[in-house]
C-alpha cells in the first residue's frame, strides 16, 4: 500500500513532508508507515487521499471504482456490529480500542472500517 503512496507522490512531484504539513498527519505516522511498522488508521487514509485527489480505494489497493461484494459486512445494529469486532482475532489482537467507551455510533463506524478494510485487501490480492 505505500509504495501506491510512493508512486502517486512522485506522479505530483510532492513529499511526504507536504503531505503531513497539509492534512496534519504526523511524519512519524508516515514514517512508520513507510517502514512497515503500521498503517495508518482509515480517517488519516482518506486525508491523504483526499490531499492527493484519490480515492480512498485506490491510495489503499492501486484500483478505482472497488464495488462491495459484502454488504452483509456493513452493519446498521450496535449487536452484530460488536458480534464482528469481537470474532476478528487481529483486530483484538492489535486493540486500540474501548468498546465500553465507544458510543453506539462509534462501534458501527469502527466495525464498518474494519469489514471496508478487510473488503479492499481482498480485492487486492484477489488474483
Amino acid at each position: 500500500m505505500y509504495e501506491i503512496y510512493e508512486k502517486i507522490l512522485k506522479e505530483r512531484g510532492l513529499s511526504s513532508y507536504q503531505v503531513s504539513k497539509a492534512t496534519g498527519i504526523s511524519q512519524q505516522t508516515l514514517s512508520y508507515w513507510k517502514s512497515g511498522r503500521s498503517i495508518p488508521k482509515t480517517d488519516k487514509l482518506k486525508r491523504i487521499a483526499d490531499f492527493l485527489g484519490v480515492s480512498l480505494e485506490y491510495l489503499t489497493t492501486g484500483y478505482d471504482n472497488i464495488e462491495p461484494e459484502y454488504s452483509s459486512l456493513h452493519f446498521r445494529s450496535v449487536e452484530d456490529a460488536v458480534k464482528f469486532i469481537l470474532e476478528q482475532p487481529m483486530v483484538a489482537q492489535f486493540g486500540g480500542y474501548d468498546l465500553d467507551k465507544m458510543t453506539d455510533e462509534e462501534i458501527i463506524e469502527f466495525a464498518n472500517d474494519v469489514a471496508g478494510m478487510i473488503e479492499l485487501l481482498g480485492k487486492k490480492y484477489n488474483k
